[in-house]
């Protein structure tokens, strides 16, 4: 059975979410904050989650209809022939402990450098970057 519920990191998390994004997201029920595992990347425009040891920290929505994936696998680039995400089934953790599978759009996009966010917290690194 394909998951029915979204891990969002960085620029879908309700908190930080703009236009297209804002929009993409608001038909979504927020089921709450949680983790999964990995290392968050930023990568300026946007961040990006490896499939590497580490904590991830974001938000975990719940998706009412595959249409509502189609136009996020649009707005992530998971589509054609260089793809900048890939969506993949991955294991999120909600602060009661319950694990619930979950897509993750995962980085897959050129080898760019992007700056290790160690909080694994994209919100949080937002805050401290535009508050200095």
């Amino acid at each position: 059975m394909m998951p029915q519920h979204l891990f969002v990191y960085g620029t879908l998390r309700p908190q930080l979410a703009r236009g297209e994004a804002q929009v993409l997201i608001a038909a979504l029920k927020i089921v709450g904050s949680a983790t999964v595992q990995g290392k968050l990347y930023d990568f300026g425009a946007y961040p990006g989650v490896t499939n590497e040891k580490g904590l991830v920290f974001g938000d975990l929505l719940l998706l009412s209809s595959d249409k509502q994936l189609h136009l996020l696998d649009a707005y992530e680039e998971c589509n054609g022939s260089s793809p900048l995400f890939t969506r993949s089934i991955t294991t999120a953790r909600i602060s009661d402990g319950t694990s619930i599978a979950a897509w993750i759009y995962l980085f897959c996009g050129r080898a760019e450098p992007g700056v290790l966010i160690a909080s694994g917290d994209y919100q949080q690194f937002m805050r401290s970057r535009f508050s200095n």
